[in-house]
């Protein structure tokens, strides 16, 4: 009896100190994210073009000059994929980037929803 309540108070204990921790590294991550956000921003002058317009350029020592008003703007694709699984009890819901994500995400669904049924009935039948 004794060592069953100190089990489950250690189990408490280590159940809000993950928690903590978790959180913390939410915490840590979003003020990273907005000081390197703040400092990029740094990095680019407000300087009035010859026709009295700001324009937005980078003060670097080759950009004396504002860009041309007819500059092509390029556009940039970035080569990240992503999918992803939100399980709903043993329900998943599968969204993904691209075809190959999204048939990664529904294998782990369904390994997860096996995982799920064998945890939380004792077996798979």
């Amino acid at each position: 009896m004794e060592n069953e309540t100190l089990i489950e108070s250690m189990l408490f204990l280590i159940g809000i100190f993950t928690i903590l921790i978790g959180c913390l590294l939410i915490i840590t991550g979003i003020v990273l994210n907005m000081f390197q956000d703040s400092k990029s921003r740094q990095c680019h002058s407000k300087i009035t073009g010859p026709l009295g317009r700001e324009a937005d350029f980078e003060n670097t020592p080759n950009s004396k000059r504002p860009p041309q008003e007819g500059t092509p703007v390029r556009k940039v694709e970035s080569g990240i994929k992503a999918g992803g699984v939100i399980m709903l009890g043993p329900i998943p819901i599968i969204f993904g980037s691209d075809k190959e994500s999204a048939k990664t995400a529904a294998i782990l669904a369904i390994i997860l929803m096996l995982l799920s049924l064998l945890i939380f009935r004792g077996s798979l039948f």
